[in-house]
């Protein structure tokens, strides 16, 4: 029982070796590319077929062979016969031996050797040189046939006279069988050459709208969201090129909400600071006047001095609450944006720049025709502006500094140079431009800075689909 259960255990370890290399196989065939796939199969296919039509034809000219040389060894008997009749009544005996080769022409697939013991010698009787192009060792090993020998005795006279040796000779009919196989196969290969060329150009035809499919996802990884496939012409893959132009509809229209809500949470935060700011006007402005207005009363009518000190002191403190009052109003919202064209408020802006450094030289370049931008990007735009030149003129200890403005049929774009000492490498961005960033984020823009010993670049790009036409 012992060796029972060893061979049964060795079977099924066999198998399970024989299943793990199966599937290493399959494992290594799928990653190759579907062409190549498609290839090797045909190959394969190609290869099986080519064996067993050569394994048919060699079959079939083997047996053909055998039959030919079997009926040749029969003909060449006959006519050793009949033709050592007719030389008998036609020649003396001792002349027949010498006759028999100059009558005799060996059948195809034949030899025949004359043997003539009285003078000692053998005679071959010439055959036709009609053979092709011989056969390879090989192949005439694979389709020769069993060699077979006849001896006919030849008498004339009541006297044996010598014998004729008949034997099978394959040759011409083996060099006839490698041509016709040659020809065979060699036009099978022709065949299944072309059929897999036609198959693969088919299949990479087929195939290719997979590559414009897969260009237009990468399409819309890189953020070409209105990129689309439109009609194929291979109706299978129709539907996944559909699938993905409504996949690319679907993320632009998700792309175009975002950049709404996120236009709009901008929005919001303008209104809200422009309403506290209007109620910082409204509210602090008067007060403040008002309580400076009784502060200079009190100390004019005041008849002790330490009174009138103290009014002048209360006077002092208003004063610098509407310091401050004016700063916060400021920070929170340039008055004049959106009041008046952009243009105007960064020349203003830039003027009154110059009339406080006269020692720095600042360039405005504005284009001229431009579009008046929505009141946000008007915003961001002037901030950009305001945050550039601070940065310029108060940290980077600039001299000049070139501000250009233009845009693009997509786009706002803004470059706001300087020549000062830049950044320090380990420096981080401050509140300013981190705060502008994000603002130009949520505006779906960019913000590009660098910085070097030679000074700041700024380059900012926002989107211009809310341009405001002019009246």
């Amino acid at each position: 029982m012992v060796p029972v259960k060893s061979g049964l255990g060795s079977g099924v370890l066999n198998i399970g070796m024989d299943a793990a290399i199966c599937l290493r196989q399959a494992a290594a065939m799928s990653r190759l590319p579907l062409i190549t796939r498609i290839f090797l199969v045909i190959l394969a296919m190609q290869v099986m077929l080519f064996a067993a039509l050569a394994a048919a034809n060699l079959g079939s000219l083997r047996a053909e062979i055998a039959l030919e040389t079997r009926k040749g060894a029969q003909t060449a008997r006959s006519l050793v016969l009949a033709t050592i009749g007719t030389l008998q009544a036609a020649v003396p005996p001792e002349e027949l031996m010498t006759a028999l080769p100059e009558r005799l022409v060996p059948p195809r697939h034949t030899s025949i050797l004359i043997l003539d013991p009285r003078e000692g010698v053998i005679r071959e009787p010439q055959a036709e040189n009609d053979s092709p192009v011989s056969a390879p060792a090989w192949f005439a090993t694979l389709v020769a046939p069993e060699l077979q020998e006849t001896r006919v005795p030849v008498t004339a006279g009541g006297r044996l006279r010598g014998f004729v040796h008949i034997a099978t000779d394959p040759t011409i009919g083996i060099a006839d069988a490698w041509h016709s196989i040659r020809t065979t196969l060699g036009l099978a290969a022709l065949a299944a050459v072309a059929q897999a060329l036609l198959i693969i150009l088919a299949t990479r035809h087929a195939l290719r709208p997979v590559g414009i499919i897969a260009a237009r996802l990468e399409d819309l990884a890189n953020g070409e969201l209105d990129t689309r496939i439109g009609l194929l012409s291979q109706p299978d893959l129709v539907p996944v090129a559909e699938g993905v132009d409504r996949l690319a509809a679907a993320l632009e229209q998700a792309q175009e909400d975002r950049r709404r809500l996120q236009r709009r949470v901008v929005s919001r935060g303008d209104e809200e600071r422009k309403a506290i700011a209007r109620d910082l006007h409204d509210e602090m402005g008067p007060c403040l006047f008002g309580l400076r207005v009784e502060a200079d009363a009190l100390a004019e009518a005041a008849s002790d001095p330490a009174v009138a000190e103290h009014a002048s002191a209360i006077a002092s403190i208003a004063e610098e609450i509407a310091r401050v009052n004016r700063t916060l109003l400021d920070d929170l919202r340039p008055g004049a944006v959106g009041q008046l064209p952009l243009s105007t408020v960064m020349s203003d802006y830039v003027d009154d720049l110059e009339r406080r450094f006269p020692d720095i030289h600042i360039h405005l370049d504005i284009v001229s025709g431009l579009p008046e931008p929505d009141e946000a990007t008007a915003l961001t735009l002037f901030r950009i502006l305001q945050e550039g030149t601070t940065n310029a003129l108060r940290h980077a200890e600039a001299q000049n500094v070139t501000i250009r403005l233009w845009t693009d049929p997509a786009h706002w774009r803004m470059i706001l140079s300087d020549d000062g000492k830049g950044f320090a490498e380990d420096s981080r961005e401050g509140t300013g431009l981190t705060g502008m960033r994000e603002r130009i984020t949520l505006l779906g823009g960019i913000l590009e800075l660098s910085s070097g010993d030679t000074g700041t670049t700024i380059k900012a790009s926002l989107p211009r689909a809310w341009d405001r036409v002019r009246s």
